[in-house]
């Protein structure tokens, strides 16, 4: 389902793919790929270039309960910012991006698809702020529907602003 949100100012589609039956990365990856693609949001060259980008510069997060993915891309690749939050009904081992030695097991993936290389800060800032608030992820994860799952990450980011 696609939504919009607001984060600092800026108005962005979201795409929110829910109990996807992923059973790779590279499946998360097609699937995300297809749906960007369509939507005239990336480039063809999108795909290749989160997979490669995954494997020089892993995206696995460590919380302590829970690990998300946050696999990005660099802006050439893009043609239209988004959101996409994609949980998958098995975790899926991806890299830590602090110790590439270490897996972690992501049910939730979220990638910033962003045209702006300025942007993925405030993005990645965003969204570590959101996971690290009590309950969150848990919260996002139970939601039964798309439609509950972007109201919550709308309200979030609503209350997120990055000062100048």
């Amino acid at each position: 389902m696609e939504f919009h949100t607001t984060l600092n100012g800026t108005t962005m589609p979201v795409l929110i793919l829910w109990h996807l039956p992923a059973q790779s990365k590279d499946d998360l990856f097609a699937i995300v790929y297809k749906e960007l693609l369509t939507r005239r949001w990336v480039h063809p060259t999108y795909l290749e270039a989160v997979k490669q980008r995954e494997l020089e510069y892993p995206t696995g997060l460590d919380f302590g309960d829970f690990s998300v993915a946050l696999p990005h891309i660099d802006p050439e690749h893009v043609i239209h910012s988004a959101l996409v939050m994609a949980l998958v009904e098995k975790p899926l081992p991806f890299l830590a991006m602090d110790d590439s030695s270490q897996t972690l097991d992501c049910q939730l993936a979220i990638f910033p698809v962003l045209a702006a290389a300025g942007d993925q800060l405030i993005f990645l800032s965003a969204v570590t702020t959101a996971l690290q608030q009590p309950g969150f992820y848990n919260t996002i994860i139970e939601q039964k529907s798309p439609e509950a799952a972007a109201a919550l990450l709308d309200q979030v980011f609503a209350n997120f602003v990055v000062e100048a």
